[in-house]
């Protein structure tokens, strides 16, 4: 369910007051908030003091109102946070300190508010301070106490009636609660923001983690394979007599491991390269025949090894917004998968198709088709290794690669396959408006 647009609104607002979350730390976002509330609340206490007949009270709520006004300036405006807790912790507790003599002293609210400041410090002071703010504010409400007891002509007693003294320890026991109500709402609320992010982050570290095992197992297993048969069918030439038909089946055997070796190299540096240096597009205006007649070049003497028809409906007119690398890198995986999953003798067609505002380019084939169980995952780096119908050997990066890239050009890429009846891939650009 969404928010409503006002609170949206207001969350923004709050966020630029205080932080934004993953910009700024949760205690920071805390330590902003407090120090906004705190100029509220002093700001109703210089005027409320006064009221009840304590000026010095008064005075010393102004003084707090431009601390806790400096201490966000530092924190919010001047990333000062950790100087803003420091100096704000000993300011606020030295002029507390100083109102518990005019403030009635224990008869007063002043503990009250010693306990209130020790327990906001708690929620944005370093772990490393806790010991040290606690034993301050004990040491010093020790010492008022004691300076209390054995020196009670220091403490000023400003209040003119019983009533007054009530409405006071009441007025800051509200305000208290106030501020711990909203420090803990804010808290808890900052603290399930920064578990998402957490989460996020899990997720994000999970796909990368996925990722750098796929490349292990591709550098381990599915280079060296085909790196081993080249060595293999070397030794053999070196060592063994062969006859020139023996020679040439070896050596289109050889080709063919070579061709499929540098596709996989040729996927696997451009993923690689995205990994390190982010997904670059240049979008720049792309002639389709331009960019398949090499490609379909490429693969003809495949098709023809396979004994593969493979027929095309090209218009030479269409142009699209794409980047031409990437392009020609995802029609290349598409054809290559297509003559890989023919059987021989089989058919694979190319088309393009226009419509009012995209091209559509179509890669079909009459093969086996996908497996219902490896639709799901056919786009993702958790696709599984697959031969095609000549034991070719894929790696499962390809078509992660070109549903990334199809995106990235503000395009989109789909199929639609039934087991046995064959795959059809489609690809859809926007046009040259």
């Amino acid at each position: 369910m969404e928010n409503p647009p006002l609170f949206n609104f207001i969350q923004k607002r709050f966020n630029v007051l205080v932080g934004v979350p993953g910009e700024s730390t949760l205690e920071s976002r805390i330590f902003n908030s407090i120090c906004m509330i705190g100029v509220v609340a002093t700001i109703y206490n210089i005027p409320f003091n006064y009221y009840i007949g304590l000026p010095e009270a008064s005075l010393i709520s102004f003084l707090l109102c431009i601390v806790f006004s400096l201490l966000y300036y530092l924190s919010r405006i001047k990333n000062k946070f950790y100087i803003s807790v420091l100096i704000g912790g000993i300011l606020i507790s030295a002029l507390l300190a100083i109102n518990y003599f005019f403030n009635a002293g224990v008869e007063g609210p002043s503990l009250l508010l010693f306990t209130l400041v020790y327990l906001l410090l708690s929620f944005v002071a370093p772990s490393r301070l806790y010991v040290f703010w606690f034993f301050l504010n004990l040491i010093i409400v020790s010492g008022l106490l004691m300076i209390d007891y054995f020196y009670p002509e220091s403490i000023i007693l400003r209040y003119t009636s019983r009533l007054n003294r009530t409405v006071d320890i009441a007025s800051t026991y509200v305000v208290g609660i106030v501020l711990i109500y909203l420090a803990t709402y804010f808290f808890r609320k900052a603290y399930r923001a920064e578990q998402r992010l957490v989460e996020e982050k899990s997720k994000v570290l999970e796909r990368l983690n996925a990722e750098k095992n796929k490349l292990f197992s591709i550098i381990s297993h599915d280079l060296r394979s085909p790196l081993s048969s080249v060595q293999q069918y070397l030794e053999i030439i070196k060592e063994t007599e062969l006859n020139d038909s023996q020679k040439k089946e070896i050596e289109a055997d050889l080709l063919d491991v070579v061709r499929n070796t540098q596709e996989m190299l040729f996927n696997l540096l451009s993923w690689s390269t995205s990994q390190m240096d982010g997904l670059k597009v240049n979008l720049t205006q792309v002639t389709i025949y331009a960019v398949l007649r090499p490609i379909l070049e490429i693969y003809k003497p495949l098709a023809i090894k396979k004994q593969i028809h493979l027929n095309h409906s090209i218009d030479t007119t269409i142009s699209v917004v794409a980047d031409r690398d990437m392009l020609q890198l995802i029609v290349r995986n598409l054809v290559g998968n297509a003559i890989k999953f023919t059987p021989f003798g089989g058919l694979i067609t190319i088309e393009t198709m226009q419509t009012d505002t995209h091209c559509l380019i179509s890669v079909k084939d009459n093969g086996d088709g996908i497996k219902p169980e490896d639709k799901e995952t056919i786009f993702s780096l958790k696709s599984r290794v697959t031969f095609g119908t000549n034991h070719e050997k894929g790696v499962g990066l390809g078509l992660f690669l070109c549903k990334e890239y199809a995106e990235v050009q503000q395009g989109k890429l789909w199929f639609e396959s039934e087991t046995g009846s064959g795959t059809s891939f489609y690809l859809s650009l926007p046009l040259i408006k």
